[in-house]
């Protein structure tokens, strides 16, 4: 299992982003044509109450190859008095190595990071899009995700994550300790608008550009012999 990475970036971290790929998009065109309509509440309370609410809204990823993932964007929203991003307290990003993982502590396993938040300008759908520097390098494989917000309770409500159209029909609201009927957890046909930003790593060169040098090797290891035994 890889270490736990704790990190706190700033918003000078995005200023890298400009060569980034679209690792995985299931939040679509900045007009929120792609969204779904719901909401799945990803938020720690605070002040935090006498007995633990704490949950989070978690999707699984796929990355096709290994990646050094920069960023995770996420459509935010919520509801009860919830009056927008400028009233969260802090923020955080969790990658899992599996459900499990995720059921049992809402602080990813592989990385459980705080973030200064950008709000991105171009989004024009319900709700905010939030883009959250990120810093790690993943293996091809498949992991869990939920981006997860400290949020004043009850003067912003309650906050969280949009649903959307895109993906694989199969999210998660996860609370390990809280006090809720799904604890802890439920999975759902929903997709999270999640939306993972990085860049492909490369992969090694191919078997036969890398037999060259060692056939190459082996011929010259023969004249040797060859020149030794004409010697003799």
């Amino acid at each position: 299992m890889s270490p736990v990475h704790t990190i706190t970036t700033t918003l000078l971290a995005v200023c890298g982003l400009a060569h980034s790929d679209i690792l995985i998009d299931q939040i679509g065109g900045s007009d929120g044509g792609s969204l779904s309509g719901d909401v799945y509440g990803s938020m720690r309370l605070a002040p935090a109450p006498a007995f633990p609410l704490d949950l989070g809204a978690i999707d699984d990823i796929h990355l096709e190859s290994a990646a050094d993932l920069e960023a995770i964007e996420f459509v935010l929203d919520g509801w009860y008095n919830f009056a927008g991003p400028d009233d969260v307290l802090a923020w955080e990003v969790n990658i899992y190595t599996d459900l499990a993982a995720a059921a049992s502590n809402l602080a990813g396993d592989l990385l459980h990071q705080t973030a200064s938040p950008v709000v991105v300008d171009s989004w024009e759908g319900p709700g905010w899009l939030i883009r959250l520097p990120v810093n790690i390098s993943l293996s091809a494989g498949t992991y869990f995700l939920s981006a997860i917000m400290t949020n004043p309770y009850p003067s912003n409500g309650w906050v969280g994550v949009a649903t959307s159209d895109l993906g694989n029909d199969s999210a998660w609201q996860v609370s390990p300790d809280g006090d809720y009927v799904f604890s802890p957890l439920i999975e759902t046909t929903d997709n999270l608008a999640y939306r993972v930003l990085g860049t492909p790593v490369p992969a090694p060169a191919s078997g036969v550009l890398l037999t060259i040098p060692l056939l190459w090797a082996h011929r010259a290891r023969g004249r040797c012999r060859l020149a030794k035994t004409r010697r003799t």
